[in-house]
């Protein structure tokens, strides 16, 4: 019953009038337009600079009223200073995207309204979720929204994609300013259908974490000494690095288990679900176990359970001289972590592994993010937000497997969230970094209608 009640609800979702929705999809048009693929060489700077122009020109009371900071080649913040203000909030997302690929039926750079829908590279991945954020602002200005006791930033980077350096520097800066926020909320989590099993309705995700990642040099080297033509062994460091590798990939070194915020995505979910599904995750702490062995048979669910192990690349010996014995191999290993105490153990065990074949395991990147606690306020409000926009939908935390630049805010803000409210179907969730990519006309102006309320809310 509770299903079909959801399901019904869909026609009450916020909506704003057609030629309202058409307007927002002719501005985003033209953001989408835009080839802002970033290269190190800035070969599509011309693309970004047209696109910072349009955004100057399509929200000019954002434009003269805030304060615009830029970190790097792009990556730009509008800063709006509320009367009284306690604290800080961050709405981001990223305006550079992937290049077009192959497969689309119209070209990716070249914006077409089709069969109700807005067809473009960036239209969910992310132009939709700023354009929106700009909108919202610029419409609360002209409603004479004083943002009482709120300092509102608008944050977007030019090279997320790449692991670009346009957040890294922006933190950078507001670590050094002593700027903390309260919330920051990115892109990572979206209304989808069929993400969770025995559920048949509409789930707005909203990622409350996402894994971390690691980076390791391990290094094996020769210890015979002296002339190798005149010591042959097979105990030699590629031999060794190989064996290494072989072990770790054969050993199970983590066991998994349920995090907080994975165990939240199914209980949300559970009175809603079908049977059996609805009697297993109803009943979650006795049938734990089961789920858990099923979940670790599955690749996708695995990630959400247990750190992952993989080894990136591999070097050793010289291609001008084969015939040489490598004296030293080399090789990258990859940690995907959930929390800081799943890594710790980890290393212990493979440094223990690497003792026993003579491979050295130096640190070399660290990229830890927080989880965030999604029974404070930050999240209950988005919570109430989604509910008054979206009551078609059940709102659940989840982890977030993938990477975004919130996680550079790790330290710098009380509470993380990853949501942006487009509303995916699986052809659209299919084409973000693949072809057709597209989304709904009539979803832009929801999406606004989302921001406005979370930026009077939160």
């Amino acid at each position: 019953m509770k299903e079909k009640r959801i399901l019904a609800e869909e026609s009450r979702r916020k909506n704003v009038p057609p030629a309202v929705n058409e307007a927002y999809a002719k501005t985003l048009g033209e953001l989408v337009g835009c080839k802002t693929v970033f290269t190190a060489d800035g070969t599509n700077q011309g693309e970004y600079d047209r696109f910072y122009a349009i955004v100057a020109r399509a929200f000019p009371r954002l434009t003269a009223r805030a304060q615009r900071l830029q970190f790097g080649g792009g990556c730009f913040f509008y800063v709006l200073r509320g009367k009284n203000a306690v604290k800080n909030v961050l709405l981001m997302s990223h305006h550079d995207v992937v290049d077009g690929g192959d497969g689309w039926q119209t070209d990716p750079f070249t914006p077409v309204v089709r069969d109700g829908a807005l067809y473009g590279r960036g239209t969910i991945d992310t132009k939709t979720p700023l354009f929106a954020q700009l909108q919202a602002c610029e419409e609360l200005l002209a409603e004479g929204c004083d943002l009482e006791g709120l300092n509102l930033y608008i944050g977007s980077s030019h090279n997320e994609e790449v692991c670009g350096d346009g957040m890294v520097l922006a933190t950078d800066y507001f670590r050094e300013n002593g700027v903390y926020f309260d919330t920051v909320l990115d892109e990572g989590g979206a209304i989808t259908t069929g993400m969770v099993p025995g559920f048949r309705g509409k789930s707005a995700m909203v990622a409350v974490h996402e894994k971390s990642r690691h980076l390791y040099r391990c290094t094996a080297r020769q210890q015979a000494k002296g002339h190798g033509g005149l010591n042959p062994t097979t105990d030699n460091a590629l031999s060794r690095m190989s064996a290494f590798i072989a072990e770790v990939n054969r050993r199970k070194l983590c066991k998994g288990r349920f995090y907080p915020e994975v165990r939240a995505t199914f209980t949300a979910h559970a009175p809603y679900m079908d049977f059996p599904m609805k009697l297993l995750f109803g009943h979650f702490g006795l049938f734990a176990p089961l789920i858990k062995r099923i979940m670790l048979g599955i690749p996708q669910a695995r990630a959400m359970l247990s750190t992952e192990i993989s080894f990136t690349t591999c070097f050793a010996g010289s291609r001008d001289n084969p015939q040489v014995r490598a004296r030293e191999a080399e090789a990258t290993l990859f940690l995907h972590c959930v929390r800081e105490d799943d890594l710790c153990a980890c290393l212990e065990k493979l440094r223990a592994i690497g003792k026993q074949y003579g491979v050295e395991i130096e640190e070399v990147l660290r990229d830890y993010c927080e989880p965030t606690d999604f029974t404070g306020r930050p999240y209950r409000v988005l919570e109430s937000v989604l509910h008054e926009n979206f009551p078609d939908v059940v709102v659940a935390p989840f982890l977030l497997t993938a990477g975004t630049d919130a996680r550079r805010f790790t330290g710098l803000a009380g509470s993380i969230l990853r949501f942006a409210p487009i509303d995916l179907d699986k052809a659209q969730f299919a084409s973000i970094h693949g072809a057709n990519e597209h989304i709904k006309v009539e979803n832009i102006g929801q999406c606004v209608c989302f921001y406005k309320d979370f930026i009077q809310k939160i």
